[in-house]
């Protein structure tokens, strides 16, 4: 099998053709993540940024070398899927893939379930929450009061109280006002800080993506800012990555001073009607056990991580993290059993973020 590895920006107009068709053909590779724009867009901010062509145009695999031991797929941390785009069935040599792209291993965190580049090397799994809205707006939301109503009832009940207690509330797609976008981001990054976390956001490779998205607003790849505002003033903010046919919700936010109105619900909610009436057939919240996300979606699309690899010690000791953190989370104690993956996604966070 020819395998080429190339920059993204020399990908070629027939590259991106066959790139652009293969996620036409297959719902699961649809997300923007797994577009040719965001493998050139974060080669834009990113050295180690690489693309290994497969058969001449057969598949496409995209990873950020971090070095010559380890890489991760493209976009890492802040890429809610990774993996090959390409023909149904499309097999790949793990080892060769590895070779062409000069690493002894790749960690991938979420593809797409049934990649053969993960068959055998599956380390586990979770679900992807999605709202089918292809029927648009009406139709999703007669279906959500017949599948939620009490949610829904509870929902529209905050919405009112906001409206009463407030004034005139605003929704707003596709904003443009980048002060909005800013606070959107110094709220994530303040409540990161509060609870302990890395502040992701704030790096500076994946604060020069963010930007890049939010100037980026074309049909087949762009960031989408949504608000919703109470006399003008932003009380809630998301901010989402889209392809042709999905949107992907990536940053949500919302002043705490309206806390007991949901307003990071009512906006989520929102979105999805409007997806549903503007082309989009498939909003995505991503991974996370959250309510509003179970709430709100339709179903999930299982998504799988592992080590792509063939011999090389650090297979070997990734592996061996991955057999540690199975037998770990099936413990009986939770608390216990999460611990090994809040600290690999952790080690990942620290890896990623300071290559």
């Amino acid at each position: 099998m020819r395998l080429e590895t190339i920059h993204p920006h020399d990908l070629s107009a027939d590259d991106v053709a066959l790139w652009r068709a293969h996620q036409s053909a297959d719902t699961a590779l649809a997300s923007p993540y797994l577009t040719p724009d965001w493998a050139k867009l974060i080669g834009d901010v990113r050295d180690d940024t690489r693309v290994c062509v497969i058969q001449d145009g057969a598949g496409y695999f995209g990873i950020q070398r971090l070095s010559r031991f380890a890489g991760m797929g493209l976009g890492a941390p802040i890429s809610d899927y990774q993996g090959v785009v390409g023909l149904p069935g499309l097999e790949v040599n793990r080892a060769d893939l590895c070779r062409s792209l000069k690493v002894g291993r790749i960690d991938i965190t979420h593809a797409p379930s049934g990649q053969s580049l993960l068959r055998g090397a599956v380390a586990g799994e979770e679900g992807s929450w999605i709202v089918d809205v292809a029927g648009g707006r009406d139709l999703y939301e007669a279906a959500l009061k017949q599948r939620r109503s009490e949610f829904v009832r509870q929902t529209d009940k905050k919405f009112r109280k906001l409206e009463r207690d407030h004034g005139h509330v605003e929704f707003r797609a596709q904003s443009t006002e980048r002060a909005d976008f800013e606070t959107l981001l110094a709220w994530k990054n303040a409540q990161l800080k509060r609870t302990g976390q890395p502040e992701i956001w704030a790096a500076p490779w994946v604060a020069k993506t963010l930007n890049a998205c939010f100037e980026t607003r074309d049909s087949q790849f762009g960031g989408a800012m949504f608000t919703l505002s109470v006399k003008g003033q932003l009380a809630a903010g998301a901010f989402c990555l889209r392809s042709a046919r999905v949107l992907h919700f990536w940053i949500v936010a919302h002043d705490n001073a309206y806390d007991s109105y949901s307003p990071g619900v009512q906006l989520a909610r929102w979105i999805a009607g409007w997806a549903g009436d503007n082309g989009i057939a498939e909003l995505d919240f991503g991974p996370g056990d959250y309510q509003y996300k179970r709430q709100l979606s339709t179903g999930q699309r299982m998504l799988q991580r592992g080590v792509i690899a063939g011999s090389s010690w650090s297979a070997t000791v990734r592996r061996a993290e991955h057999a540690i953190r199975a037998r770990i989370e099936q413990l009986p104690q939770p608390r216990l059993a999460q611990l090994p993956g809040k600290a690999m996604r952790r080690l990942d966070l620290m890896r990623a973020l300071h290559a």
